[in-house]
């Protein structure tokens, strides 16, 4: 079953994905995208990742900028 995760993290020959349930699971380096990276939001299944979703990246993304802006007061 497909399922969506944010890849948290590249150890070794593996990337770890960090589910939706707060779990983390282990997908061979092998079964991924090169263009993959920390942060992105992917679809897996079968331990492969068969694709980026770069819109709900690019929001997550644009969210945690303005996030950090606002600790920093960058927006004043």
């Amino acid at each position: 079953m497909k399922q969506k995760a944010v890849i948290d993290r590249f150890e070794d020959e593996f990337i770890i994905l960090e589910l939706d349930n707060g779990k983390y699971i282990n997908i061979p380096r092998k079964n991924c995208p090169k263009m993959a990276g920390e942060g992105m939001v992917v679809w897996y299944e079968d331990e492969s990742i068969i694709s980026i979703d770069e819109e709900e990246t690019a929001r997550r993304d644009y969210d945690f900028k303005a996030r950090f802006e606002r600790i920093l007061g960058c927006n004043k």
